[in-house]
């Protein structure tokens, strides 16, 4: 009798991050600035809104993208990122993955000094103009 409680805990916590763990960060691309860049944000976000009530977008969402692209990042079931990547609006709709650093020495890496001036350089030291 004593084993109930601890094999309910134990399955309901199992279940809890099974649940939590099916959510996986995406990115959603809508596309380049233009003059409907906006509208086509806004538009994109009353898709998800439909795929999904207003609140859970407002919770998935936890970026958006609106400088150099226009779109948005957030926390998807596989079966919403599809259904949000079949609306005409969107470009593509792709997992977000970590990518591992390949230097932690970048100041180095690009040639500069530790005090972040960029080294003299020689060139042009020997060059003369003449008057012809």
């Amino acid at each position: 009798m004593n084993f109930l409680p601890f094999l309910l805990i134990l399955v309901s916590s199992f279940l809890q991050g099974h649940v939590f763990a099916a959510k996986k960060s995406y990115v959603v691309y809508i596309g380049g600035h233009s003059n409907q860049a906006g509208r086509l944000l806004a538009q994109s976000d009353e898709h998800f809104e439909m795929s999904c009530s207003k609140e859970l977008a407002n919770d998935a969402i936890f970026y958006s993208y609106t400088r150099h692209i226009n779109g948005f990042a957030a926390m998807l079931d596989e079966e919403v990122a599809l259904a949000i990547s079949n609306s005409p609006k969107v470009i593509s709709v792709f997992e977000n993955k970590r990518h591992k650093l390949h230097t932690t020495r970048s100041w180095q890496f690009l040639g500069l000094e530790r005090d972040g001036e960029i080294p003299r350089s020689r060139c042009g030291e020997r060059l003369s103009l003449e008057k012809t």
